[in-house]
């Protein structure tokens, strides 16, 4: 994964490492690695790649929040949406099409790669998930709403962001062994992941 489809990776997962790990288990202390954990495992890039770019120039993120322990979470939400409106995972109804999203997320992969299978399990739980935060997601449009017109941009729906996001870091802590980076600070990180949530990386 390089260029322009690393970065935007990157800063798509970067509000779940900033994310609070409320209902971690007290065994999730941050880890005292120098290790990036992204270097562990190089995930294929799962996005059409043009759909990406054009998104990311529509809606660019703050340079800023891509610096390393910046403390900002990028605005993602509207460029997230974006690349999934151009891959038709919504319907007319703004209704999320699973089966589709699955196509998304594995066109790109030969039928016999290690990773499908990962893939495919990463679309069936993060969409699981992305479905019992309905209300959630429904709450946080009508708060953008409320504040739209004063300058804050267009209101975008976050569940987007959260299933690019969600299915990305699954299919990264997911990765098959074989394709794993031989170091103990690597070792330290999957072992780490078996019983934390991947937020609690950069807590």
């Amino acid at each position: 994964m390089n260029g322009m489809y690393g970065k935007v990776f990157l800063a798509l997962c970067a509000s779940t490492l900033l994310a609070t790990v409320a209902g971690a288990p007290s065994t999730c202390g941050k880890l005292d690695l120098q290790t990036d954990p992204f270097t562990c495992c190089t995930i294929p890039k799962l996005l059409n790649v043009s759909i990406v770019s054009t998104c990311f120039e529509d809606f660019p993120i703050d340079k800023d929040a891509l610096a390393k322990d910046s403390g900002m979470v990028p605005k993602t939400e509207c460029m997230s949406e974006c690349i999934l409106n151009n891959t038709g995972v919504y319907n007319r109804k703004l209704e999320l099409d699973e089966k589709k999203l699955t196509s998304v997320f594995t066109d790109s992969l030969p039928e016999t790669s290690p990773w499908m299978s990962v893939v495919r399990k990463a679309v069936k739980e993060c969409s699981a998930k992305a479905a019992k935060k309905d209300k959630e997601f429904d709450k946080a449009v009508a708060a953008q709403k409320k504040t739209a017109g004063k300058g804050t941009g267009p209101v975008c729906n976050p569940e987007a962001s959260f299933l690019i996001d969600c299915i990305h870091t699954t299919v990264f802590t997911q990765c098959p062994v074989n394709l794993r980076t031989a170091s103990n600070d690597c070792d330290a990180i999957f072992k780490f992941l078996k019983n934390c949530p991947f937020s609690a990386l950069r807590q």
